[in-house]
């Protein structure tokens, strides 16, 4: 910092042009008076700076400590915000739009399209469950899916038996803007 100011101040002095008025200075002295000042009010602007940047750094330190130095990234969702009933048949696979959104650190889930985005590289950990419908005849299949590769399913075709669930899970690594989604099958509730 000191190098620069006195380089500026070298400089200064080397191109100065002679002046006629500097109030009884001589014309260098005056020059060397006037970039003077312009280095230490640059060097105070400097300082204010440098003080914001050392606030900022610890700021962020502290930050890293609380989250362990990567951003965290969490949901927990619902598929009805209240009520019960069937979802689907649809002609296509559907993505399932989890409404009741209890968590959703980071923002990573969006619930109107009912896909999460990885937003940081990492492994993740998704488990999902599905309730069999007992309409005739009874199809329940819901696929989880990254960037539409089917990873696992929970499928059920028995409705004699009520309150039939399953679940399925899955650890996978994701690569940041990769996709995940639960996809209800065609033509299945």
């Amino acid at each position: 910092m000191k190098s620069t100011a006195v380089l500026l101040v070298a400089l200064g002095c080397c191109v100065c042009e002679p002046q006629t008025d500097c109030g009884g200075q001589s014309s260098s002295s005056c020059a060397l008076c006037s970039v003077t000042q312009g280095i230490a009010m640059v060097l105070e602007k400097v300082k204010v700076l440098e003080t914001r940047l050392e606030k900022s750094e610890k700021d962020v330190e502290e930050l890293g400590g609380l989250i362990g130095g990567r951003p965290q990234v969490a949901f927990s969702a619902a598929l009805r915000d209240s009520d019960s009933g069937d979802i689907g048949p649809f002609t296509v696979a559907t993505p399932l739009k989890y409404k009741k959104v209890f968590s959703n650190t980071g923002n990573s889930y969006n619930p109107s399209t009912g896909v999460f985005t990885a937003l940081v590289k990492g492994m993740y950990f998704f488990r999902f469950s599905m309730f069999n419908n007992l309409k005739s005849p009874p199809n329940s299949v819901v696929s989880l899916r990254k960037n539409a590769e089917r990873l696992v399913s929970v499928i059920d075709y028995v409705g004699s038996d009520s309150h039939d669930m399953g679940s399925n899970a899955v650890v996978i690594t994701l690569e940041t803007g990769d996709d995940v989604y639960a996809e209800l099958e065609v033509n299945r509730r």
